[in-house]
């Protein structure tokens, strides 16, 4: 009986242990829009804002997404393998382009990384993501000048992305596609009024203007922004400092 209730608990010691050494990596879920993530809370109000506007900006024109997520602490995990969780976790990025960046923050582990998508390796290199956090991050983070250093490398990352997209012209595309459906919508508008005053003496134009206060009032300024479904290929780089 003794024999039996020690291999019971040998047992049960060795299943604890093995289930700790592989626990799963607890990513905070989204709150706000993706672009910053600030679990840590070292990003000062108005660099959040800053962030936060480059990051849309970023995603009209060239349909990439770069977020930044900072947090307390790894709790033992590898900062390679968090960034590669948090990244799939958000879906950074277009689900057909994964053209997305995440750039984190370890706070206690003093470790920052940036994971880079499977479609924006070529732009973001890991000797170019390196040099990034050497000369944008590191400074800054050795003085303990937290939140300069994040904001500085995120300004960083959005124009190597920014340019690169330009170079393969996604941004030109997606800004003359842009004007282009302003264009559509206003010429069908207008056709419609053209026919409803021939035909239904303008019932349906009195109608739609009585209406559209109130599509505008229910509309908002929208949701938060999530991610767009992309993945990362584990490129980029990281430091310890």
């Amino acid at each position: 009986m003794r024999k039996f209730l020690s291999s019971i608990f040998l047992i049960g010691f060795l299943f604890s242990f093995a289930t700790g050494a592989n626990a799963e990596i607890k990513v905070p879920s989204q709150v706000g829009d993706i672009y910053v993530q600030d679990y840590a809370n070292v990003l000062n109000r108005e660099d959040t804002q800053t962030l936060i506007q480059l990051g849309k900006k970023l995603e009209d024109t060239t349909s990439a997404q770069l977020a930044v997520l900072t947090i307390p602490s790894l709790e033992g995990n590898d900062i390679k393998e968090y960034a590669n969780t948090a990244f799939r976790k958000y879906g950074l990025g277009n689900k057909e382009k994964n053209n997305g960046v995440l750039l984190l923050y370890a706070k206690k582990d003093r470790q920052i990384r940036i994971e880079v998508g499977y479609g924006l390796e070529g732009v973001v290199t890991d000797i170019r993501s390196g040099n990034i956090l050497d000369q944008s991050a590191i400074p800054y983070l050795k003085k303990g000048e937290e939140s300069l250093a994040l904001t500085n490398t995120y300004k960083s990352l959005y124009n190597v992305i920014v340019n690169g997209s330009e170079q393969t012209g996604h941004s030109k595309t997606s800004n003359l596609w842009a004007t282009l459906k302003v264009f559509i919508i206003i010429a069908i508008v207008i056709a419609v009024i053209i026919i409803d005053m021939m035909f239904f003496n303008g019932v349906l134009t009195y109608f739609i203007l009585n209406l559209l206060p109130a599509l505008l009032n229910s509309s908002g300024g929208g949701g938060p922004r999530g991610g767009g479904g992309g993945s990362s290929g584990g490129g980029g780089s990281d430091r310890k400092f």
